[in-house]
């Protein structure tokens, strides 16, 4: 018996796989990020071995192989009852009504003839024998899905099941709310596309890291999370380790506490830094694909680097960051690799039938871009926030732009201050701001690195285009705003002069 009930929107789910349950054999359950696959698993796990019926679970990773057998246990699985197919890992016994496997070592072996029921999890991964398996053993198949568009999956599981959509999830307060925010756009013009596993058809990795790790690029994401990151825990995502550790390191030179996370980063490691990111020892994991599922922590800023042509790429990382959290009203994502141009906004992506091979989405394909084609948002040239399409003025920094202006095609903008709000600054705040200022030039005197009164005074000027006129001198403790604002400056006047920065 679980301990938890199912929610609403996960009966619903539930009430639609009953209705069919005779009428098919394999059923593919999509539900973006926050719906509660895992729980979904556990309570049909739950019916099947209260009528004596095995099930078996299968994940493609190592940390869902692990973070679903905690989970199943939490939600009141008996932990008796559930074995493992990976590696040599115990208990391994095949006879325990639960099994739980590793995708990978599951299609080494000789498939189990006992199974009632096969749970797949990230369904639209594909792994080519159990795929067979799917199509030749006879068994009831459920695959989870948030991005069911694989072209190949309409082949393998015969009934769609969509219990609710990612935009739903978002109104009901299921999943938080976003603000879209595009920086810069590289130029990706001759990038060749290749195939990628688990993500279909994507730019080429090799010419995207040459073009992303440029030092001008780089720089304007430091430069932008200074400014506008408002000190959250972020995650970002690169094109490959080179990338992020070149990433790293220039947040780290920025005096941001960044870690760096790749596939060959070992799993007690991968630990160690979602603890530090979770107590805030770590402000920023810079990854390459790894947090792209079964990573729930809270993230409250995503800053997506990796340009991308896939769905199933962007929905997956953006979701990291739409789980809802204590005091969490949105999650900010910075994009820099021109995505959100392509793809529009993630709740926008939604599909009602599953693809296969003689009329999948590659065929498809060319329509359906066209069809989004004018539904796509637009950037605010003026502070980049992305706004709906058909929104005239920008709902961010009340921009208008002029007739016939196409900032798509403008690539010689330079990077600008984001407006994060239609905030007006009282005296109030422009004293706060003036004495966090005042504190920082007396911590910097205490440490025989002096600011000049004028320094101060033209740092005020920087952000208000005004001196700080009949404002008191008494201090007040430096805060992140006003410490990354600082942070921002000192940065951007060390390499206009190619000098180390004097902030470290």
């Amino acid at each position: 018996m679980l301990n938890l009930q199912p929610k609403t929107k996960q009966i619903t789910g539930i009430q639609m796989l009953h209705s069919d349950w005779k009428n098919y054999r394999t059923f593919l359950i999509s539900a973006p990020v926050g719906y509660g696959k895992t729980f979904l698993a556990a309570y049909l796990a739950d019916k099947m071995i209260e009528l004596g019926k095995r099930v078996m679970f299968v994940a493609p990773f190592l940390t869902l192989v692990r973070q679903t057998a905690t989970r199943f246990v939490q939600y009141g699985l008996p932990e008796e009852e559930i074995g493992y197919i990976w590696r040599d890992y115990q208990p391994h016994d095949p006879t325990r009504l639960i099994q739980i496997a590793s995708a990978d070592t599951l299609i080494r072996r000789e498939f189990p003839d006992n199974i009632d029921l096969l749970i797949v999890d990230e369904a639209h991964m594909k792994r080519r024998g159990l795929l067979e398996v799917i199509r030749d053993s006879g068994i009831k198949v459920i695959g989870l899905s948030g991005t069911p568009f694989a072209p190949w999956m309409g082949q393998y599981y015969e009934k769609l099941i969509k219990p609710t959509t990612m935009k739903e999830l978002i109104s009901i307060g299921d999943l938080s709310q976003y603000e879209f925010y595009a920086p810069t756009k590289p130029d990706l013009k001759g990038v060749k596309t290749s195939s990628l596993a688990g993500f279909g058809k994507d730019y080429n990795e090799d010419q995207l890291a040459e073009i992303m790790g440029g030092a001008e690029l780089v720089g304007d994401i430091v430069k932008n999370w200074l400014e506008n990151g408002e000190d959250r825990p972020t995650i970002c995502f690169c094109v490959n380790k080179s990338h992020a550790a070149y990433i790293t390191m220039e947040f780290n030179r920025a005096g941001v506490s960044a870690e760096i996370m790749v596939d060959d980063t070992p799993p007690d490691d991968r630990q160690m830094i979602i603890h530090r990111f979770e107590q805030g020892a770590t402000k920023i994991i810079v990854n390459v694909g790894v947090l792209a599922a079964g990573f729930d922590s809270d993230v409250r800023c995503i800053i997506y680097a990796r340009p991308t042509k896939s769905e199933i790429r962007w929905l997956q990382t953006l979701g990291r960051g739409l789980r809802t959290a204590p005091g969490k009203d949105h999650c900010k994502i910075f994009d820099h690799s021109g995505s959100i141009h392509r793809l529009g906004y993630p709740d926008d992506i939604e599909y009602d039938e599953l693809s296969g091979k003689s009329d999948g989405m590659k065929a498809s394909g060319s329509a359906e871009a066209a069809e989004k084609k004018d539904k796509t948002p637009k950037e605010c040239p003026q502070c980049h926030y992305m706004k709906a399409a058909g929104v005239y003025v920008c709902p961010k920094c009340g921009f208008k732009p002029l007739s016939g202006e196409d900032v798509d095609t403008d690539s010689s903008r330079g990077l600008k201050r984001l407006n994060r709000k239609e905030r007006i600054y009282t005296r109030t705040d422009k004293q706060a701001w003036w004495s966090q200022i005042k504190h920082y030039q007396r911590q910097r005197s205490l440490k025989s690195k002096p600011l000049s009164d004028g320094w101060c005074a033209h740092t005020y000027k920087d952000k208000f285009g005004e001196w700080p006129n009949g404002l008191s001198d008494f201090p007040m403790e430096t805060g992140p705003e006003v410490w990354n604002f600082i942070k921002s400056k000192f940065i951007s006047y060390s390499k206009q002069r190619g000098l180390p920065d004097e902030n470290n």
